[in-house]
């Protein structure tokens, strides 16, 4: 056992004692204590015959009161304690010699620097002032901003939350004669955990009921969330995107300032780059919400590049008039397409009342004269 740890000392009923390095200093509904004795001998002593125990002062520290008040109080004295109390893991003792060197010697290096003292053009300032007059708060053990503490808390709540709603959400969802519960939440810190079981659920009923949960939340983020499953290409069910598009339409027209968000998550798919399955979804949407603001889009979709590699027909030769003849393929080709698309003619057409085939230059030519002049109006009917 190391000498500097602290022993053990078990008082007994009948008034001694035993001192020693206690073995099951952990153990749970004790019967026995278990000690090696500071002669080397393992014991075990019954709990009835303990009084009490009690932890034994750590040598340096006896050797500490033994010595050190019988010094002189000079700053080398000190230094000698300072140094030695921090070799036996003695720091608040430490500090104590470190601030009687101050007292003795303001201008001491070694001490301001260890007690958290920074020289200044004014003199020394301790640490913890400088951080203060920053405005800095000690904060759970760091130097943190009042705004740093305040955006600390609100996002350790925000995950309190987090966890208890994914934990509550897959309890009420795992248990059918807990469905009404789960029918019934509207936090809109339950968006999440909800909307990671929808992504992973096979069950076509089960996705229109976690479906209608999300179109219930007053949570933005969940309608978005609804409109943008309208045009997910893995979902097989027309019904449910029938579904989808109709909550849409019921909430923009109830709540018009949220128009420009659920507009955007079809505008946003209207790129050549998106796949034309996805565009084709988002056309169709459109059309039906009559989305006016993805004009513009839809035009630069309405006929889009696409490379097309095809392997040219072999090439055949003869050698002589009777000769051998022979066929040699040509390498793969690639050429540049250009594709209408039939969706998002049907959709412009829809939306604006004119038709102009897939010209695309005379569609923009019209767009722009469009938004010069009130009379050509995009319908909004």
């Amino acid at each position: 056992m190391d000498q500097a740890s602290a022993t053990t000392v078990l008082l007994l009923k009948d008034g001694g004692t035993v001192e020693g390095e206690l073995l099951n200093p952990d153990e749970i509904n004790r019967k026995l204590y278990r000690i090696k004795t500071t002669e080397g001998l393992e014991i075990s002593l019954d709990v009835k015959f303990v009084e009490r125990i009690q932890p034994r002062e750590r040598e340096a520290l006896v050797a500490y009161n033994r010595d050190a008040p019988l010094t002189a109080h000079t700053v080398e004295n000190h230094l000698y304690w300072a140094k030695w109390c921090h070799e036996q893991q003695l720091p608040e003792l430490a500090k104590v010699h470190w601030q009687q060197i101050l007292e003795l010697d303001p201008d001491h290096a070694d001490a301001r620097k260890i007690l958290g003292y920074n020289r200044t053009a004014n003199g020394w300032e301790a640490e913890q002032d400088r951080r203060t007059n920053r405005g800095l708060v000690q904060y759970r053990g760091r130097w943190k901003t009042p705004y740093q503490i305040e955006v600390e808390n609100i996002l350790g709540k925000r995950k309190e939350e987090a966890d208890y709603w994914q934990k509550t959400i897959r309890d009420l969802y795992r248990f059918p004669n807990r469905h009404e519960e789960l029918l019934a939440v509207r936090d809109p810190a339950a968006f999440i955990p909800i909307r990671e079981i929808l992504v992973k659920e096979n069950n076509l009923q089960r996705r229109v009921m976690l479906l209608r949960l999300l179109m219930q939340m007053p949570d933005e983020r969940a309608i978005q969330f609804v409109a943008g499953w309208s045009i997910r290409p893995d979902e097989p069910s027309e019904d449910i995107r029938k579904m989808c598009v109709e909550e849409l339409q019921r909430q923009i027209n109830n709540r018009p300032e949220i128009r420009p968000n659920m507009i955007a998550v079809y505008r946003n798919t209207l790129k050549p780059s998106i796949d034309p399955a996805i565009i084709n979804l988002s056309a169709k949407v459109l059309g039906e919400i009559n989305g006016h603001e993805a004009v513009s889009e839809l035009i630069n979709v309405l006929v889009v590049e696409k490379k097309e590699t095809y392997q040219p027909k072999p090439q055949t030769y003869s050698i002589g008039s009777g000769g051998t003849g022979y066929s040699q393929a040509g390498k793969p080709v690639s050429v540049t397409v250009q594709v209408p698309n039939q969706t998002v003619l049907a959709t412009l057409r829809r939306l604006t009342g004119v038709n102009f085939e897939f010209d695309q230059a005379a569609w923009r030519e019209w767009y722009l004269q469009s938004r010069r002049s009130p009379s050509m109006n995009l319908r909004r009917d």
